[in-house]
């Protein structure tokens, strides 16, 4: 390799290949190659031209080593050629030679050339080394032959015994291989195997060295900044894997893979994300809350948000059937209809995380029975909002429900003493239903009120609710009743004097 500048360097190196044999037609002499050049198109494709002193074919051997790859222009029917190079890759050095043949098979080969895609062309000596292998070669030796041999080196440098000295002489040897040594590559995107709290990373690169990976929750990730790092103690390999620990269950993570060669180049990836999986949700204090004549109720707890399916199957007539809510929850109750009457059923819970991965409980079995059992009344509410205005009025709404669909009555009553007669608030309709709500209007402001529920089933099994109390809010004084009540408190001395 060769230290880098700002164009692209065209360097005369070596002829490979020797002299073609000399064919037994009219015309014995090869086509004669001048004035190489080459134009850099992008970053990642250039032309080269070049001329033949008679009519030939275009053809150019080209790769990333002396091993060339063969780009060929049939037709032999021009002097000036010119063939493009497309889709190279940027910034590294590629070995090419042109050739071409003339209609009666003779071959003309140019000298090797190597060039850097980097930065602005720079147009070869086609003209003076580029004749054939023969001067090729005797240029690529007068160039080697002016430059001291590393066995010369060598032996300059062993008379050297100042450890300083030495020391300075490392460091320009480490300069210089960082000044000629292509960049370290990382080949391909890294993959990344992650779990809940952990994720193993790993990657690829052209030659051994250090195994870095910097990442940061998505929440916490500026641009190329990073908020941890960790790494492997393994020697430097081409095969990189580092484990990361500690991550958060189903996160979002930026990284980027970094590694460092023994000469302190580095190679780094660009940024990609990954995210862990959520926790896997475990399934607690699974139980029958109640069984019906065609129904079932069953509640179970988890350790994580998780939704919520049951799977159940007749074990008479192996009939299966599944019922499911989509919504995230660690307390879960869910009821099972359509069943038939005294018969035995076996039903599994199955919980699956925000991340789809899922659990299934152990096997619970019931027998459905006549319904013997009344609603269970739950999550009772009430709220009170005042309407201001000449005649202040109260709205309330009272919402309740039950397990089972059941038809309701709220009864309340002023005070929480007795003494006044209870109000029966009677539905206009009987409605079975496992979600509940009355509004009532009649409430007086700043007065407490107790009220309760009474519910019955479609079988016909009844409960009444415990007492609630509930405050209805005061009532505002509007500005004028404030004014009057600051004037009265202010000249109320008036009216003493004239008493």
């Amino acid at each position: 390799m060769y230290k880098r500048s700002f164009g692209i360097v065209v360097l005369f190196v070596f002829t490979v290949m020797s002299s073609v044999p000399v064919p037994t037609f009219a015309d014995e002499e090869a086509p004669v190659i001048s004035n190489v050049q080459v134009n850099k198109d992008s970053d990642s494709s250039m032309t080269i031209t070049w001329e033949t002193d008679e009519d030939a074919d275009s053809l150019i051997n080209y790769g990333l080593s002396e091993d060339y790859g063969i780009v060929r222009v049939p037709g032999t029917d021009k002097r000036q050629h010119s063939i493009s190079l497309e889709s190279l890759e940027p910034g590294r050095t590629y070995y090419f030679r042109v050739l071409s043949s003339d209609a009666d098979g003779n071959q003309g080969i140019s000298a090797d050339y190597k060039i850097q895609l980097d930065g602005s062309p720079q147009s070869g000596d086609g003209e003076n080394s580029a004749q054939g292998q023969g001067q090729g070669q005797e240029a690529t030796d007068s160039t080697t032959t002016s430059q001291p041999t590393v066995q010369e080196i060598t032996e300059q440098i062993q008379e050297i015994t100042e450890v300083s000295k030495l020391q300075e002489i490392q460091n320009e040897i480490v300069k210089a291989i960082q000044g000629i040594t292509e960049d370290l590559t990382i080949v391909g995107p890294p993959t990344v195997i992650p779990e809940t709290t952990s994720a193993i990373v790993k990657w690829t690169t052209d030659r051994p060295a250090s195994s870095v990976v910097e990442f940061s929750p998505s929440t916490e990730y500026v641009p190329s900044s990073y908020v941890y790092s960790q790494s492997s103690t393994d020697a430097p390999t081409t095969d990189h894997e580092v484990r990361l620990i500690g991550l958060e269950p189903f996160t979002e993570y930026h990284f980027q893979v970094r590694s460092t060669d023994s000469y302190g180049i580095t190679g780094s990836s660009r940024d990609f994300t990954f995210q862990t999986k959520a926790s896997l949700p475990e399934i607690r204090n699974l139980r029958i809350v109640k069984v019906e004549e065609n129904a079932a109720t069953l509640a179970w707890d988890t350790t994580v948000p998780a939704k919520a399916t049951i799977e159940y199957q007749d074990l008479s007539t192996g009939a299966q059937n599944s019922k499911g809510r989509p919504t995230l929850a660690t307390s879960h109750q869910m009821r099972i209809s359509d069943l038939t009457l005294g018969t035995r059923y076996v039903a599994f819970v199955i919980a699956e995380n925000a991340g789809g991965d899922r659990v299934k409980s152990q096997p619970i079995t019931f027998i459905t029975v006549r319904d013997t059992s009344p609603p269970i009344i739950s999550n009772v509410t009430n709220e009170s909002t005042l309407f201001p205005g000449s005649e202040s009025r109260i709205q309330t709404i009272v919402e309740w429900g039950t397990d089972e669909p059941a038809y309701c009555v709220m009864t309340y009553q002023e005070g929480v003493a007795g003494g006044v007669d209870p109000t029966v608030i009677e539905p206009e309709q009987i409605n079975y239903t496992e979600k509940h709500v009355e509004v009532i209007v009649d409430f007086a402001p700043a007065t407490v009120y107790q009220f309760w529920l009474d519910c019955e089933d479609e079988a016909g099994n009844a409960i009444k609710s415990e007492n609630f109390v509930l405050f209805t809010p005061i009532q505002e004084k509007n500005i004028i009743d404030l004014i009057l009540e600051n004037f009265e408190a202010t000249f109320g001395w008036v009216r003493n004097i004239g008493g």
